[in-house]
């Protein structure tokens, strides 16, 4: 082998070197990443409750939705079930699926769910007072929901 054919594979080499790891770290590296909470909108509201918390981090009210996000920590998914109800001025707008906007799920018992409301066929004000209710509910009956109340006050965004 003379010296060029040894460059050309030592080129090829380093090449294919290059894009395995490019490929690597897109399709392994990328997914092995923490996923992180989104960055706060209201001021974060904290309540310590039978050895966990939760944490009112965002609250958007816009023309046809009311959407939350928060943080649980300290429950298991297996063991505990989430919900989220939305009241203005003490007057329930709707009760949230769990994960109604989705979830992250930061580490073990570690969670951050977002509340989605679709409030079209509902007629409020431009400003509410918004209180968010989490209630984390035992899958053992025999125990009793733990609950945590959250208000706020929320103006109407334009889209």
């Amino acid at each position: 082998m003379n010296k060029k054919e040894k460059k050309y594979i030592i080129a090829i080499i380093i090449l294919v070197a290059v894009v395995l790891g490019a490929i690597w770290y897109f399709k392994v590296g990328y997914l092995l990443r923490k996923p992180e909470i989104p960055e706060a909108n209201i001021e974060i509201q904290t309540k310590m409750v039978d050895g966990g918390t939760i944490n009112l981090r965002n609250a958007e009210y816009t023309e046809g939705q009311i959407k939350v996000g928060y943080e649980v920590r300290g429950f298991s998914l297996e063991e505990y079930n989430i919900s989220c109800k939305l009241y203005n001025d003490g007057n329930l707008i709707t009760t949230s699926e769990p994960t109604g906007g989705g979830m992250i799920e930061l580490d073990e018992k570690h969670f951050y769910l977002i509340g989605s409301e679709n409030i079209n066929q509902i007629n409020l004000p431009e400003s509410i007072n918004l209180t968010v209710e989490i209630a984390v509910i035992p899958n053992d009956y025999r125990q009793k929901p733990i609950t945590a109340s959250f208000n706020v006050s929320l103006d109407k965004q334009v889209q």
